[in-house]
C-alpha cells in the first residue's frame, strides 16, 4: 500500500489567519485618531482658547463636539488595538460598547452643527475675540463677526468623527444584536443625554452663559425639549444605521 500523505505541520510561531494583526486597519484607526487629536491640539494655539475657553468653568470639555470627540479617539484607538491584537476578545468588547455610544453622538452632533452653521452660524459660533476686544469700530465687509477656527480643523472635528465611523461601523464591524441594539442602546443614549444636560446646566450656571450660542437664547423648557429631542435622534439614527447593516 502506498504511504499515507504526510500532513503538513504548521511552525509552532505561526499564528491562525484570524489572530494576525491587521496593518491596513491599523493605519485607518490610528491615523484616524491622530488627525482629531491633533485638530484639537490645534486649538490651544487659537486666541478664543486662552482669552475665552480656557478661563472658563469646564473649558473644552463643556463643549459636546469635544466629549463626543474624545469618544470617538478612544473607539478609534479601541480599533488599532484590536486590530493588532484581534485574538483579544475582551478589548474588542470594550470597544464595540464606545463604538454603540460614539457613532449615534457623532452622527447627531455633525447634522446639528453643520445646519445651524449653514443656516443661521450666529447661533452656533461666539463673537470674534479680535473684533470684540477692539476699541475702534470697523466697517470693513472683510472682518466676519463671528469666530471661525481654521476648515481643516473644523472638519477633524465635527465631520472626519462621523465619517470615520460610520466606515469602521459599516465596512470592518458586524451589526448590533439584541440585546445591545435595543435596551443597550437606549440606555447609553439615555444615560449620556442626560448626564450632558446637567453637566452643561452647571456649567452655565458658574459661566453665566452656554457654550452654544443657541442654547443662551433658549428659555429652559426649549433646552429640556432640545436635550431629550437630541437624546432621541440619536438612538433612532443608531437604529436606523443598524437595520442598514447587513
Amino acid at each position: 500500500m502506498p504511504p499515507k500523505a504526510a500532513q503538513r505541520v504548521a511552525p509552532a510561531n505561526q499564528y491562525p489567519p484570524d489572530a494576525m494583526p491587521k496593518i491596513g486597519r491599523i493605519i485607518f484607526h490610528i491615523g484616524v485618531a491622530a488627525a482629531m487629536f491633533d485638530g484639537f491640539w490645534g486649538l490651544q494655539t487659537l486666541a478664543i482658547t486662552k482669552d475665552y475657553i480656557g478661563t472658563q468653568y469646564g473649558g473644552h470639555f463643556q463643549y459636546l463636539t469635544i466629549l463626543g470627540l474624545f469618544g470617538t479617539i478612544i473607539t478609534m484607538m479601541l480599533s488599532g488595538i484590536c486590530d493588532y491584537l484581534p485574538a483579544i476578545q475582551a478589548i474588542k468588547t470594550i470597544k464595540r460598547v464606545f463604538l454603540l455610544f460614539a457613532l449615534p453622538v457623532e452622527l447627531v452632533i455633525s447634522s446639528i452643527y453643520w445646519a445651524i452653521i449653514l443656516l443661521a452660524p450666529e447661533l452656533m459660533l461666539p463673537p470674534n475675540p479680535d473684533l470684540a476686544s477692539s476699541p475702534e469700530p470697523s466697517s470693513s465687509n472683510a472682518e466676519d463677526p463671528l469666530f471661525r477656527i481654521p476648515l481643516l480643523m473644523d472638519l477633524s472635528m465635527h465631520a472626519l468623527p462621523a465619517v470615520a465611523l460610520i466606515i469602521d461601523f459599516f465596512f470592518l464591524e458586524r451589526k448590533y444584536k439584541p440585546p445591545a441594539s435595543t435596551i443597550g442602546a437606549f440606555a447609553l443614549a439615555a444615560s449620556f443625554g442626560t448626564a450632558y444636560s446637567l453637566w452643561v446646566e452647571h456649567c452655565a450656571s458658574i459661566n453665566g452663559s452656554f457654550p452654544y450660542p443657541f442654547l443662551t437664547i433658549m428659555n429652559p423648557q426649549q433646552r429640556v425639549m432640545m436635550y431629550v429631542g437630541s437624546t432621541v435622534m440619536a438612538w433612532l439614527v443608531f437604529r436606523g444605521l443598524n437595520a442598514l447593516h447587513k
